[in-house]
């Protein structure tokens, strides 16, 4: 009877180390996948997040006015605000932190009773308190208000005015001065504090904010002439400053009146993946 003796043959050490060395490369290959799958999945949240507030920041604005009528107010405020952009910015640099007052008619209700209503609402426009004037708060983590005051003839509520269109409407002097007051300061926000203040706060971590206008001259090339900060046209409505403020009031000649806003913002998502935010235009055309 035959018997075949069968071995067992060992590893050498070189294919020992060369199979670790195929199987570490496996493993770097595919935490390098892994890194570059984590890091798509946080860019695409980080740029979500960005278009879900710049739909919210547009989607008012296009309400807002489609209602603008040219017979009442619309005072635009533009500077520059020496600013870091991020907590650990090594120097500041300069942002435009514009803003608009405003007023717009739609049915609207207030916010904290729905049972007041009005067709007529007085809007501020732009950053609040704290990012204008805070120095220590990164451009980045900037806030965006919107306070909305209903026009409510005799009534008066935190979210209205106990005063008809038509007297805002007579009493230039004074209506023109609460917008000029209110552009400078800016809205106070708090809503750790006070819950309520959402009621003001439009959108979180949106930055430099530059607000243009234009009536629709234009220069050889059919190109739009838009003029805002450091661009005075020497048309009357405008104060070249620094801060540049123009000003449009009931009586204003229609010439002067703009036909377009031009809105350029920065916007950050909150968890600051992308570090130097994205920046939009919109457009809105000023109704008559």
């Amino acid at each position: 009877m035959n018997h075949k003796l069968w071995t067992r043959r060992a590893f050498t050490l070189i294919e020992l180390v060369a199979a670790i060395g195929i199987f570490v490369i496996v493993l770097l290959f595919a935490s390098v996948i892994f890194k570059v799958s984590i890091n798509s999945h946080r860019t695409a949240g980080a740029n979500a997040e960005i278009m879900q507030k710049l739909r919210a920041i547009t989607d008012q604005l296009n309400i807002d006015f489609k209602g603008f009528r040219k017979d009442g107010y619309l005072v635009l405020r533009s500077e520059l605000l020496n600013r870091n952009e991020y907590g650990n910015s090594p120097t500041p640099s300069d942002f435009r932190a514009d803003r608009l007052f405003y007023f717009s008619t739609g049915d609207s209700q207030a916010w904290n009773n729905t049972s007041v209503r009005s067709n007529i609402t007085k809007v501020y426009f732009g950053h609040d308190y704290r990012s204008l004037y805070d120095t220590a708060f990164p451009v980045s983590k900037w806030s965006l208000a919107r306070d909305a005051k209903l026009i409510t003839p005799f009534f008066s509520d935190i979210d209205a005015n106990n005063i008809s269109y038509a007297d805002l409407k007579a009493n230039v002097t004074g209506t023109e001065n609460e917008a000029q007051n209110l552009l400078l300061s800016g809205i106070p926000i708090d809503i750790q504090a006070n819950p309520d203040d959402v009621r003001g706060l439009m959108c979180q971590n949106v930055g430099e904010i530059k607000i243009e206008w234009t009536n629709g001259l234009k220069v050889p090339g059919d190109i739009m002439l838009w003029f805002g900060l450091l661009r005075p046209s020497g048309y009357p409505i405008e104060d070249p400053g620094p801060p540049y403020i123009a000003t449009w009031i009931p009586g204003t000649p229609e010439q002067y009146w703009p036909t377009a806003l031009k809105f350029t913002f920065t916007i950050y998502d909150s968890k600051g993946i992308l570090k130097q935010g994205r920046t939009f235009t919109h457009i809105v055309y000023v109704g008559d």
